[in-house]
Formats: C-alpha cells, sequence, structure tokens
C-alpha cells in the first residue's frame, strides 16, 4: 500500500511539473502573428502601432523580428519612436513626443504574412499606470482603406502590455477582436519552458512505465 501511494504521489507531482510549464507559456513576452492574406491580390500595407494608455504609462517597447510576406524595407514609414529595419528588425517604443508610434511597411498579399513581437519595458512598482497597445491592421494599396476589420480602429490584432512589479518581463493579454482575415496570435513559449516541459512529460511516462512493469 506505502508503494502504491507513493507512486500515486509522485505521478500526481510530475504531472503538476508538466502542467506548470503549460501554464508558463501564456506568460510570454513574445509572440508569433500571423494573417492569412490568401484572398486578396497584389500588394498594401501593414500598419503597426505600439502607444501608451496615458502620459504615466510605463516605458515599454516591442521589437519585430521573423518577417515573411514583406515588401521593400525602404518603403517604411514611420512616426514617433521608431527605429531599425527589415534586416536588422524593427524596434516601436511608447514615448513618441506626440503619443504615436506608427510603423507602415509595404507587405505582398496573397498569402500569410507573418512576424514575431517581443514586449518589454520598465516596471510599474505601484501598478497605477495604464499599460500600452500593441496594435496591427492592414490597408490596401492605396492606403485609403483598411481590410478585414471591424473594429473601430481597424485592428487586426491587439496585444496590451501591463508592466511589471519589477523587473523588464510584464504581462501580455491578447484581445479578442472578430475581423474576416484569419489571424493567429500565438505566444512563443522561453527555451526554459520547453525544458522543462519536455522533463516533465518524461518523468510522467517514466513513472507510468514502471507502474505498468
Amino acid at each position: 500500500m506505502f508503494l502504491t501511494n507513493t507512486s500515486v504521489s509522485l505521478r500526481r507531482s510530475l504531472l503538476a511539473l508538466a502542467l506548470s510549464a503549460c501554464a508558463g507559456l501564456a506568460s510570454a513576452a513574445t509572440y508569433h502573428i500571423e494573417l492569412d492574406t490568401t484572398t486578396f491580390s497584389n500588394s498594401g500595407w501593414i500598419d503597426f502601432q505600439f502607444n501608451p494608455g496615458n502620459t504615466d504609462s510605463a516605458l515599454a517597447q516591442v521589437s519585430l523580428s521573423n518577417f515573411v510576406g514583406f515588401g521593400d524595407s525602404a518603403t517604411a514609414l514611420t512616426v514617433g519612436s521608431v527605429s531599425g529595419s527589415l534586416a536588422s528588425g524593427y524596434t516601436i517604443a511608447n514615448d513618441g513626443a506626440g503619443g504615436l508610434n506608427d510603423l507602415f511597411h509595404e507587405v505582398n498579399y496573397g498569402g500569410v504574412i507573418s512576424f514575431n513581437v517581443t514586449f518589454s519595458g520598465a516596471a510599474d512598482p505601484a501598478q497605477t499606470a495604464s499599460g500600452s497597445v500593441f496594435s496591427v491592421a492592414l490597408y490596401n494599396y492605396a492606403q485609403d482603406a483598411v481590410l478585414g476589420s471591424t473594429d473601430p480602429y481597424g485592428s487586426l490584432v491587439q496585444l496590451n502590455w501591463s508592466a511589471a512589479v519589477f523587473g523588464s518581463q510584464g504581462s501580455v493579454v491578447v484581445a479578442p477582436l472578430v475581423n474576416d482575415i484569419p489571424t493567429l496570435a500565438a505566444a512563443v513559449p522561453e527555451p526554459s519552458t520547453w525544458l522543462m516541459l519536455g522533463a516533465g512529460l518524461a518523468l510522467v511516462g517514466l513513472a507510468r512505465r514502471r507502474q505498468q512493469a
């Protein structure tokens, strides 16, 4: 009886370890974004914005990388605190003097447009300031109409960033939006999270094999 109870306790502990690793996936500061534009053709434009909720929002930034379906970097139009290129990656901070931080870039429609966005920022120990919002919209080639969105601001994706109490890793919440373009916004796990998850599942499997032996 003692061995059986010990085995059950071990399996439960290892399962809890694996589940805690899975829970860590949702807190990742990097997200992979995909926009399916197969119903469109030719070229158009993608609009990135990262703006503070108010003047008291903690300093934060997003880094964009792993671009698929983007046009010439020379077409990029920027407003506010935006730097970088398609080759090196773009960085948008939330501290533009006019309150607007915007990257407008040519893209090629007819397939999946994708990229990664990584959040980081200063801490907000008092947790009293508003967060910042990263949003993505698509425009036609003439730049005079948004595509596929029913959001009042034309957003296909909105990720809301809130500063942490301490450190640079805050939290991200994906805002639910209804639109006509299939869209993916998925958290990218940290390497350490994958290692923990793999180790936990391996131990659960080992415990199960020992029980069956």
